[in-house]
């Protein structure tokens, strides 16, 4: 079995009320999906980490001159060695920083592919905990039209559509105008249900201890990304103000500046995503890293379904995963896991017993669709 072609294409979504959050507007989402195919006919599903504003055409050609032809004619099965060689490619290229998404997108299709090869799905390949793991509804954004009491209508139904948890985001507004939209939202989906707010990395220091003390009556289940993302002295300064469980370091990607959380004991929940952090390969890395300094991880997602999937499948093959991110907003290609066997129970989504990621679509099938619609 080689390899025959390395694809990339760009699936758009367009938004008309143009919510915000702690940074940005979010006026359109751009999911950059990645194929790695065969002389068999079988092919592999990836999905190449985007903020939603950045040059997806830069990635589509990256993987089109750089990646293809370094793959072309390998053997798929061959992950471990094929990850290993980009990585020291890219290295002495100089453009190691800016490719980690690219790597991880590939290293999800090539799981992807040797899934469908043995026939097994993923979560069982990665290690075989469950086939099922717990889910956040993730949104709570800022907008014009946004009041605290549409925002605790709007999660009080996520927690009714069965997610096992809620989290919003924090740091946009006035203090008091933050307190208020998490009030409203705890009082909302009672007290038993995990609650979490994502500041996005927003706030100074000391606007963060206040906003962390602030929230403190409204029992957090963890506060993520509470200040500077390279600030670990910063965060530790939170953690030990509040004692509320920090969460991150969420869009970074590097392995020292997360074992360095670790070895510090900065967070309770070591946060990241797998289309961004090294793909399914590195992601098992890392909960494997967690779990030796006795902490969970969670999955940061805010992707397609392929993102998702690839989330679900490696949070259900590990033991310390306390959650992945089910975005209430972006959620691109999403009716494709739903119309093909997977299912929400028990505030967990459960992976069908399909090999590979479980969506039987190809990167032509989804492309024709999107055509058609």
């Amino acid at each position: 079995m080689k390899i025959t072609d390395v694809k990339a294409a760009t699936i758009r979504r367009e938004y008309a009320d143009a919510p915000r959050n702690t940074h940005h507007v979010w006026s359109e989402r751009r999911y950059v999906l990645v194929s790695v195919e065969t002389d068999t006919g079988l092919s592999g599903l990836g999905e190449i980490y985007t903020d939603g504003h950045n040059s997806t055409d830069v990635l589509e050609l990256t993987v089109a001159r750089d990646v293809a032809p370094h793959l072309i004619g390998h053997d798929p099965r061959a992950i471990g060695a094929l990850i290993a060689s980009l990585e020291d490619r890219q290295t002495l290229s100089g453009r190691a920083d800016g490719f980690g998404p690219i790597l991880a997108g590939i290293d999800i299709a090539l799981w992807d592919l040797f899934g469908k090869i043995v026939n097994q799905p993923l979560w069982r390949l990665l290690g075989g905990h469950s086939d099922r793991v717990r889910t956040y509804a993730s949104g709570g954004m800022y907008g014009d039209a946004i009041t605290p009491e549409s925002l605790a209508r709007e999660m009080a139904a996520a927690v009714a559509e069965g997610n096992n948890g809620i989290k919003i985001k924090a740091g946009a507004a006035p203090l008091a105008e933050d307190v208020a939209r998490v009030a409203a939202i705890r009082e909302a989906i009672g007290p038993d249900v995990p609650l979490m707010v994502d500041a996005m990395f927003a706030p100074t220091l000391g606007q963060a201890i206040r906003l962390a003390r602030a929230l403190v009556p409204f029992d957090l289940h963890f506060l993520e990304a509470p200040t500077a993302a390279l600030d670990l002295a910063g965060w530790s300064r939170i953690r030990d103000a509040v004692g509320i469980p920090l969460a991150g370091p969420e869009l970074q990607s590097s392995v020292k500046l997360m074992r360095d959380i670790l070895e510090r004991d900065v967070v309770q929940f070591l946060q990241y995503d797998v289309t961004l952090a090294g793909g399914l390969s590195r992601g098992r890395d890392l909960a494997a890293m967690a779990r030796a300094h006795h902490r969970q991880v969670s999955l940061h997602c805010a992707t397609s379904a392929v993102g998702l999937a690839a989330s679900v499948h490696l949070g259900g093959a590990i033991p310390n995963c306390d959650g992945v991110e089910h975005h209430i907003l972006h959620q691109g290609l999403h009716e494709h896991l739903w119309a093909s066997g997977w299912k929400r129970s028990g505030g967990a989504i459960v992976a069908p017993d399909r090999p590979g990621l479980g969506i039987p679509l190809s990167l032509h099938d989804i492309l024709a669709a999107e055509e058609r619609a």
